[in-house]
């Protein structure tokens, strides 16, 4: 096959350029799984063209060089091709294809535990120990501290009575994403 100018050369490069990243499209969604069917058809005739322009008569030594690097381009191609089609055939690589979803049944879970109370009232007094200890009680269930933060807690509370003046007073223990918010009230 005798090519005329050098303009049409570099036009069939440009074109098999293009059918070569096309086939490497069409390999990997066979080596995927995506479609079933290797493109061999496609791959031979590539090859047959890829043959044909390097047998072909006159090169510019521009020519040779484009024909150069797309024949190397595409033996890279299709050697690598070639290996993973002979590893799929003899089983050493297995294809990965497509499976199909299904739902996995999940054991039964243990129930969630009981949601932590949302409001809360408590009268407190200074005269009565026992009445920071339900105050505590029902903050540690509204929030993360531990009986280790208990006597920070309990003082905090006794010092913001002391400081408003109240002896007897009402809080209010409020959960707000995540945060207890107090309100204490005078008692009565």
């Amino acid at each position: 096959m005798k090519f005329s100018t050098q303009d049409n050369i570099e036009l069939l490069i440009q074109d098999i350029e293009q059918r070569i990243d096309n086939l490497k499209v069409q390999f990997n969604l066979f080596f995927s799984g995506e479609i079933r069917v290797p493109p061999e058809k496609e791959r031979e005739n590539l090859e047959k063209k890829v043959r044909n322009i390097m047998h072909s008569g006159q090169k510019s030594a521009r020519a040779a060089l484009l024909m150069q690097n797309i024949s190397s381009h595409f033996s890279l191609y299709n050697n690598m091709w070639m290996k993973r089609l002979n590893e799929i055939e003899t089983g050493v690589s297995p294809i990965k294809r497509k499976r199909p979803v299904y739902e996995e049944i999940e054991e039964p879970k243990a129930p969630p535990p009981p949601p932590k109370p949302k409001s809360k009232t408590i009268r407190i007094s200074l005269n009565r120990e026992d009445s920071f200890e339900r105050f505590f009680n029902n903050y540690a269930k509204m929030s993360t501290y531990t009986p280790a933060d208990k006597e920070q807690v309990i003082n905090s509370i006794k010092t913001k009575l002391i400081t408003a003046n109240l002896v007897d007073a009402q809080v209010t223990l409020t959960l707000v994403k995540g945060k207890v918010k107090l309100k204490i009230k005078g008692g009565q």
